[in-house]
């Protein structure tokens, strides 16, 4: 059977976790379809460089570069990907067996797909194991926060299309928030799988467990470089609010999410945006 995946795993000193990424992907019944990329980000970590020694003296393509990000790791190992689908993983995660060859079908079978996602399994060392659930692409849900993982599987020609992912540092930790952005504004589809495809570990200190002034930063960033996206957007949900049967009714649950997405674009970085929520929450009141 050909290659049809190319799995991309940025590593950057992960030595305690990559193997356990690399055996969840053995565990595909047919090893034939994809091949693995990782991409040393500039390790430091004496350990975790000795780890790669040995993933190289055991055959796995490996490419070494100064430290960028993992923007800029995932972007090598695409650049290198021989398939024409990319699976993303992170070292510190794992797959489901059923994702690559879930992943290929999917796309095999709707060229107008672009993106394929799946529930996660959270586990870790921070709060309780529990699962999260694929939910359907919306424009103007995604631009108030990220909820598809970077564990995805992705047409090459996607990311090509879209120029990649940013690699400014300021995102670090954002990325993929960012490329879903750009994603989302072309023509390709998003295809969530109700299906738990992957085991997300849950790290102290790690950006899901965090809110950092870096972080704030990277949302300034955001928002800023798609100011155009998140003005269309305020007036398709001033619309859908306007259109809504039970304006008034605040125990009606689609008021409450659109009002909440209204609340959400007070960003100081967009002053026109937030002079707009605050017109369009008076002339709500009012009606």
């Amino acid at each position: 059977m050909d290659l049809k995946v190319s799995i991309v795993i940025p590593y950057y000193n992960s030595g305690l976790y990559i193997n356990e990424a690399l055996q969840s992907i053995k565990l595909c019944p047919n090893p034939s379809i994809y091949e693995v990329i990782i991409v040393n980000d500039g390790t430091k970590d004496p350990y975790s460089l000795a780890q790669l020694e040995l993933l190289e003296k055991q055959g796995y393509t490996i490419h070494h570069q100064t430290n960028k990000g993992p923007a800029g790791a995932r972007n090598t190992g695409i650049r290198h990907a021989l398939a024409e689908y990319i699976l993303l993983l992170d070292s510190d995660n794992k797959i489901r067996p059923e994702y690559i060859t879930m992943g290929i079908r999917i796309l095999d079978e709707n060229p107008d797909v672009g993106v394929v996602y799946g529930n996660p399994h959270f586990f870790g060392e921070v709060g309780e194991e529990r699962f999260g659930k694929a939910e359907p692409f919306d424009i103007t849900r995604m631009i108030v926060d990220n909820y598809i993982d970077n564990c995805s599987v992705i047409r090459k020609k996607v990311w090509e299309e879209v120029g990649g992912f940013d690699e400014a540092r300021v995102l670090f930790g954002l990325e993929d928030w960012e490329f879903w952005l750009r994603v989302g504004q072309t023509q390709w589809k998003f295809q969530p799988v109700d299906e738990v495809l992957f085991d997300y570990r849950i790290r102290k200190g790690s950006m899901i467990t965090q809110v950092t002034e870096r972080h704030r930063e990277a949302l300034r960033y955001i928002h800023t470089k798609h100011q155009s996206l998140y003005l269309d957007c305020l007036h398709i949900l001033h619309k859908e609010l306007l259109d809504t049967r039970y304006l008034l009714s605040k125990s009606n649950k689609k008021v409450q999410r659109l009002e909440h997405q209204y609340y959400s674009f007070k960003i100081s970085t967009l002053p026109l945006a937030k002079a707009l929520v605050k017109s369009m929450v008076k002339r709500i009141i009012k009606k």
